[in-house]
């Protein structure tokens, strides 16, 4: 399997491990659902790359949400996952905002201004206390502004790079995105200052080769992800791990949604009511649910 994946990897006798996810017809699907602009879509799909990295850490059923809001063009973007690898998004453009189709990643303050902010929500319900950390968007890339969060909120040294284009295969034209981080884990027990010192030389140079890899290699679909890991990191030892399969799905539902609106209060569900019928729209797939006002019990 070398589509739609994620794939967990360790450097031999270091304390650097990683993930290295490719996206080909997940991202497509997603992004072909609205017709974003070229900028918004590219920034969504590094967003929804992010989650697929990120998630991998959770260790039991939960969502994990990444958010950008600001005051810009683009109100709002928001990506999410749930444990098991299923992933989706959406982008929320102000009324009347234009954005030049041109291609090509932009700074996302370019799109949500520059008081913009990036959050980070881990939910893992069932009565667990919910985390969420907050910071300015800084950088001029979304990879910038998360190795900042990782510096300033969770002090864990992390580094990513990340990647997204329209790949031409097969005689069409499709969305592709990929990302690798790296993550420095902290020692279990006390270490020799010479141990540490070797640590930090195998952190600087994972961070170097991390460094060299081009958008191309990322998405070239003739480049199966386990040979770019090898060409990367083969002098340090690259130990690879079972493949996870990454999928997109929506969590709505005719009867989630038939839930929501039935706990409603009497005036808001009669209010909702226009032409003799309620419709709602999700925005993240952008699939439209019409209830009559007998089954929301109006």
């Amino acid at each position: 399997m070398t589509e739609n994946i994620l794939i967990p990897f360790s450097l031999h006798d270091t304390r650097l491990r990683g993930r290295l996810v490719r996206l080909t017809s997940v991202v497509d699907d997603i992004l072909h659902r609205h017709a974003y602009p070229p900028p918004v879509s590219e920034l969504l799909g590094e967003m929804l790359v992010v989650v697929a990295l990120l998630s991998a850490n959770l260790k039991q059923e939960g969502i994990f949400t990444l958010e950008v809001r600001g005051p810009g063009a683009v109100r709002l973007m928001v990506a999410d996952a749930v444990y098991g690898g299923e992933i989706r998004g959406y982008a929320e453009l102000r009324e009347g905002a234009v954005i030049p189709a041109a291609d090509g990643v932009r700074s996302p303050r370019d799109l949500l201004g520059a008081e913009a902010y990036l959050a980070i929500t881990i939910d893992l319900g069932g009565g667990a206390q919910r985390y969420q950390g907050m910071v300015a968007l800084e950088g001029d890339s979304l990879a910038e502004a998360l190795y900042a969060y990782f510096r300033d909120s969770v002090q864990l040294p992390a580094d990513l790079t990340l990647a997204i284009g329209r790949v031409s295969t097969d005689g069409a034209t499709r969305w592709r995105a990929a990302g690798l981080m790296l993550e420095r884990l902290p020692q279990a027990h006390p270490t020799e200052v010479s141990e540490e010192a070797e640590q930090e030389d195998h952190w600087h140079y994972a961070r170097v080769m991390l460094a060299t890899v081009k958008p191309q290699e990322m998405l070239d679909p003739d480049l199966p992800p386990h040979d770019l890991l090898y060409r990367l990191f083969h002098e340090q030892g690259v130990v690879v791990y079972p493949d996870r399969s990454i999928r997109s799905g929506c969590r709505c539902s005719r009867r989630r949604i038939l839930e929501v609106l039935t706990s409603m209060p009497q005036g808001e569900r009669e209010a909702m009511v226009m032409d003799g019928v309620v419709r709602v729209h999700c925005q993240f797939c952008n699939n439209e649910e019409s209830f009559t006002p007998s089954e929301i019990g109006v």
